[in-house]
């Protein structure tokens, strides 16, 4: 009887062990799954990206705030991880501002006050409040997702026309670290990618644990250039607020052609100093 007991004892534990492995099995199963279907939208999504290592573009843009707007029109080019350039016309094509980021420094000339800058990146960050690097700026852009961060963060949402991946806590590859900086800056994002053709059609971008304000980004009236889609007409929102935002709409399109960087500083203009309010405050 006892020996029946001990029998009878021992199978109950075995069947507990393959319960409780088969539950474990399934649950990995799920989360693999989940993966999978992470992995499947974000390698096509990037496979949809637009690809140009030049890029030139004329756009008309407004600057929309609650009690006025400004309108303008201008120029962007860029060489894909080297520079980005934009002039900025008023009125009767009369350049106004001129600006040009690298990946280590940027400077800009105005030509209405006669004055320029010529600073690190990591000065423009803290002066001007806006945690943005080259590769960044670009991929917004073209429409694309930042390179050289995580791609394994990620979490997906099906909406119906839509997929959404989304993180709270996304970081830069180690091996493409510029300074102390990229160590321990990570991105809250979101990115909405249509179903129909995989490029993302809105994204929502904030770093960590600081204040500043969630930059979105929203393209539509997408065009085939060169066999790639390319959003025309984006809108850049800054502000919680709704009537606050900046309006784009591309014209005259060229890639991958080699062009030409312009940027020269008069001797006759001064230094632009920084007002106060715009100044990083000391703690």
């Amino acid at each position: 009887m006892n020996k029946m007991r001990i029998k009878l004892f021992y199978i109950l534990i075995l069947f507990s062990i393959a319960f409780s492995s088969c539950r474990t099995t399934k649950k990995e199963m799920k989360i693999e799954e989940k993966q999978l279907a992470v992995d499947s939208v974000y390698s096509l999504m990037n496979e949809s990206k637009f690809q140009a290592d030049w890029f030139s573009g004329k756009f008309k843009a407004v600057y929309q705030m609650p009690d006025k707007k400004q309108a303008f029109s201008g120029q962007i080019r860029l060489r894909t991880d080297s520079i980005f350039w934009v002039s900025i016309y008023a009125v009767m094509n009369i350049e106004i501002f001129r600006l040009e980021i690298m990946p280590d420094s940027f400077r800009f000339v105005n030509r209405l006050s006669k004055t320029y800058m010529s600073e690190s990146m990591t000065y423009f960050k803290d002066r001007f409040n806006v945690d943005v690097d080259l590769e960044m700026l670009q991929a917004l852009m073209l429409g694309n997702d930042f390179p050289y961060y995580e791609t394994n963060v990620f979490r997906l949402m099906d909406h119906k026309n839509s997929y959404q991946l989304s993180t709270v806590s996304r970081k830069k590859l180690k091996k493409h670290f510029k300074n102390n900086e990229d160590k321990l800056k990570a991105l809250m994002q979101n990115m909405w990618i249509d179903k129909a053709n995989y490029r993302i059609v809105k994204q929502s971008v904030k770093v960590v644990g600081e204040d500043k304000s969630k930059l979105r980004v929203s393209y539509n009236d997408f065009e085939n250039i060169d066999s790639m889609l390319f959003a025309t007409h984006r809108i850049l929102k800054f502000k919680e607020d709704q009537n606050t935002f900046l309006q784009i709409d591309f014209s005259k399109i060229t890639i991958n052609e080699p062009l030409r960087f312009p940027f020269r500083i008069p001797k006759k203009y001064t230094v632009y100093e920084v007002p106060k309010d715009k100044k990083k405050k000391k703690k």
